[in-house]
């Protein structure tokens, strides 16, 4: 019940909020110049005629200045029925003449106002641009595709201000315009459309178009207009992010490709990455190790296994069932599975752990992972594959500087229709040990890997997919491995660098819904002096991760006494996470 009313609550101030937003656009789109001139004509003119009257009429009592002010409006609708001398009649010519054509301007004018307010469809470029200029300290999105789109999302629900800028009208821009966020349409580096879009005023500017040069271009652009705005670019490429970083004051470089490779590879290879996560320069992941018949895992307690692997337990699942805080004495059995938070560099260990029984050497020939779509999510996901010694087979349905890039790094790329399981078979899909199918277009990806299975039954699938909500189901009806979508795993890191706090990222968990965040303590922290253990005590938190003057601790040692500027990521509930957040230092 409490929780029906909480969302009741948040739903009735988002209608207020959207009200009190719609009203400030009303009162800044109504034609005031038009309503002061025709006021200040209409208040002068029934002065005049109110004067020449009383001086040239012969009549017994004087006219009223509120008489001449009806008589002037009775003039304007041609419906003046009193006797008046003829030395009165360049009002009855002029007056209609030149107030009839403002009357019906502003008629006009008011009329669009109105329907706008009451008929969202009708909201076209204006009232976006009027909406956007009543922001100020927003934070503006230039390029709200995916990645813009899930980013504005959480910005809404934080209830923050937010104006974005896209190329072109989609579903996507549509949803957001909407939920009453101003979409302007339009080249994102065009400079009177980012003034239009508030540049002058935001505070932070997020360019995170499909296109680096343009996102490159838009960065001067808004450098070049706000100087004090906090910048945070998407680039693919590495090597010009390291170049750029040096010239342009940004407050973040993120790559949505790079992010998500690292659960792609990983998942085709039998290890389920949750989340990334970043903490200074460093990556880390949350990641379930299944416990396998044979595994190192089989039997040791969980303490003894994450100490000996440098890694914190998170959440452990026994025997499938709903996910708990880990007892570190208890011993893990054959069937369960344990949630760590690890570095990035243990990922190879891990893995090991996850796939290979114990005391068995790897495959002297492993079988070679089939990625699909070599755009920038694909190119990234071979890359990583391998990092990690893994053969690559590439598949495409034409030729791209990035599979070039591949075949000169000796991976063999085929293209041609990946939707024909000829194709796939004489490409060598048989001997695949997994596909890992992330083109831009979702339908066609699945289409590729129900293709590929009928080849290869055996084959172990990961799908990318926009729709996250979606996932589950898919990878439920068809049996699919893994199921990813890379805006959503970027958004974080995006988030992060956006809002330049200790931001709590919400990772769902088999349907249970956690917070991973970065705590950094202040001196009016409640963690002062408390150690990893006591906090671990506590229900629904859990420590993974504890760094003091860059030394950094996983699993946290658990009787270490917490000081000013210690840095935690912790793992908890939302209600945990507020109290743990008192006092933190941003």
């Amino acid at each position: 019940m409490q929780e029906r009313e909480s969302v009741s609550s948040l739903t009735a101030r988002r209608r207020w909020r959207r009200l009190r937003q719609d009203i400030r656009v009303f009162v800044r789109l109504f034609p005031w110049r038009i309503a002061l001139i025709m006021g200040t004509g209409l208040v002068l003119t029934a002065l005049l005629f109110q004067r020449d009257f009383n001086r040239l009429g012969r009549v017994s009592e004087p006219l009223s200045y509120v008489q001449a002010l009806l008589s002037v409006i009775k003039i304007l609708q041609l419906d003046y029925d009193l006797p008046v001398p003829t030395a009165l009649d360049p009002y009855f010519a002029l007056l209609p003449l030149i107030g009839l054509p403002l009357f019906l301007l502003f008629g006009v004018n008011v009329f669009n106002v109105i329907r706008v307010f009451f008929i969202r469809q009708e909201r076209g470029f204006a009232w976006q641009a009027a909406l956007a200029s009543t922001a100020n300290r927003h934070i503006l999105i230039c390029g709200v595709g995916r990645v813009g789109y899930r980013l504005a999302q959480e910005l809404l629900e934080l209830g923050l201000d937010v104006v974005g800028v896209n190329d072109s009208s989609s579903p996507l821009t549509e949803s957001l315009s909407n939920a009453g966020m101003p979409v302007l349409l339009g080249d994102v580096r065009n400079e009177d459309l980012l003034r239009q879009a508030g540049v002058t005023r935001a505070a932070t500017v997020v360019v995170c178009t499909n296109y680096d040069l343009v996102n490159i271009e838009a960065a001067f652009r808004v450098h070049e207009l706000n100087s004090r705005a906090r910048i945070v670019l998407r680039l693919f490429e590495d090597e010009i992010a390291e170049t750029l970083s040096a010239t342009l004051d940004v407050a973040a470089i993120i790559s949505r490709s790079a992010l998500a490779a690292v659960a792609f590879a990983h998942a085709a290879l039998g290890l389920e990455i949750v989340e990334t996560f970043q903490v200074g320069d460093g990556e880390y992941v949350l990641a379930w190790l299944p416990v396998k018949a044979g595994s190192p895992l089989a039997g040791r307690t969980v303490a003894a296994f994450c100490e000996a692997q440098d890694v914190a337990p998170v959440l452990v699942r026994v025997e499938g069932g709903v996910p708990a805080e880990p007892d570190p004495d208890a011993a893990l059995q054959v069937g369960d599975s344990l949630l760590v938070f690890a570095s990035g560099d243990r990922l190879g260990a891990l893995l090991n752990c996850a796939v290979l029984p114990a005391g068995e050497p790897a495959e002297p020939a492993p079988r070679p992972v089939a990625v699909c779509g070599l755009g920038h999510t694909g190119y990234r996901v071979a890359l990583r594959l391998l990092e990690l010694g893994q053969p690559v087979l590439a598949l495409d349905f034409e030729s791209s500087r990035l599979a070039q890039r591949l075949i000169e790094r000796g991976v063999r790329v085929v293209f041609g229709d990946l939707r024909q399981p000829s194709l796939l078979a004489a490409a060598g899909i048989g001997d695949a040990g997994a596909l890992v199918a992330c083109s831009e277009d979702d339908i066609l990806n699945l289409e590729v890997l129900l293709r590929a299975r009928e080849v290869n039954p055996n084959l172990r699938t990961v799908l990318r997919l926009f729709e996250e909500e979606l996932g589950p189901r898919l990878q439920q009806a068809f049996g699919i491995d893994a199921v990813y979508s890379t805006s959503a795993i970027a958004n974080p890191a995006f988030l992060s660098a956006v809002l330049n706090l200790n931001v709590a990222q919400s990772v769902l968990v088999d349907g249970g819904q956690y917070y991973l965040t970065r705590l950094v303590i202040g001196p009016d922290s409640i963690l002062v002096g408390r150690s990893p253990a006591q906090l671990d005590a506590e229900e629904g938190v859990t420590v993974a991760l504890h760094a003091r003057q860059g030394v950094v601790s996983i699993p946290p040692e658990a009787h270490a006494a917490l000081q000013v500027h210690d840095e935690l990521v912790v793992l908890a509930s939302q209600n945990q996470l507020r109290w743990l957040s008192r006092g933190q230092r941003n």
